[in-house]
């Protein structure tokens, strides 16, 4: 049988992948265990969480991109009247050309 113990090889995270240009923000609380009144010995340990800007960041443009509609309603309307309207024209091509291209992104 093969030794498969180095089949598989796990690196630890680069450092570098984590920095961001901008200086981290700090955030401090305090959560830990604490002993009855009188033990000896009984500490409350301090937790801190470190967020970059680019977290930040990613977070406003999350909220962003929540705040936009899923359906463009404006396109919808104008669809909708210009088939109405019988002047809606469908081009085969253009949509086998866009199938295909996506079809292209995936290989």
């Amino acid at each position: 049988m093969k030794n498969v113990d180095n089949a598989m090889s796990i690196r630890p995270p680069r450092a570098d992948l984590n920095q961001g240009s901008q200086p981290p923000t700090r955030v401090a609380g305090t959560s830990g265990t604490s002993a009855a009144p009188g033990d000896e010995g009984s500490r409350v340990s301090s937790d801190t969480v470190t967020f970059t800007n680019n977290v930040a960041e990613m977070l406003k443009l999350e909220e962003n991109l929540a705040n936009i509609p899923d359906i463009d309603d404006a396109r919808v309307t104008a669809i909708k009247a210009s088939i109405a309207d019988g002047v809606y024209q469908i081009d085969p091509e253009k949509i086998v050309n866009g199938l295909l291209k996506i079809e292209k992104g995936f290989s």
